[in-house]
């Protein structure tokens, strides 16, 4: 298990799923994922230092089985770590703005895999709808 920490929040990511998704080795080329600014043209990138900590305690940490479709929380997991090392276009969190004078101006609403992978992999930014 490796270990990450986002604030004063630690989460674990087992590491035979970031070697499922063909990690190793791997490096960021940008400051965040990459979206499709056509499908989502209020989008931003937003400072991930600005988003406060979602305290998750799931299935897998703070990861989770999707509810809705079935799919183990390894496969979500492995399927959004891919989308990050073949540069796919992946979709926006989603975040409300708290206040600007708040020690994080951010809360995460949705894409908690997404935001939680996105400081695995060592992005500082990440694509997001602010409502």
């Amino acid at each position: 298990m490796s270990h990450f920490s986002h604030h004063d929040f630690t989460f674990e990511l087992d590491d035979a799923w970031w070697t499922a998704a063909g990690m190793d080795g791997w490096k960021r080329s940008s400051d965040a994922y990459l979206f499709n600014r056509a499908d989502f043209p209020n989008a931003c990138e937003v400072l991930i230092a600005e988003i406060a900590p979602v305290r998750r305690a799931l299935s897998h940490g703070v990861f989770n089985n999707d509810q809705e479709t079935g799919l183990p929380a390894r496969d979500r997991v492995v399927r959004i770590l891919k989308g990050f090392r073949d540069r796919d276009k992946l979709p926006p969190v989603v975040v409300q703005k708290v206040s600007d004078d708040a020690a994080q101006r951010y809360r995460l609403t949705q894409g908690a895999h997404r935001f939680y992978l996105s400081i695995a992999a060592g992005f500082t930014h990440i694509p997001a709808v602010i409502f």
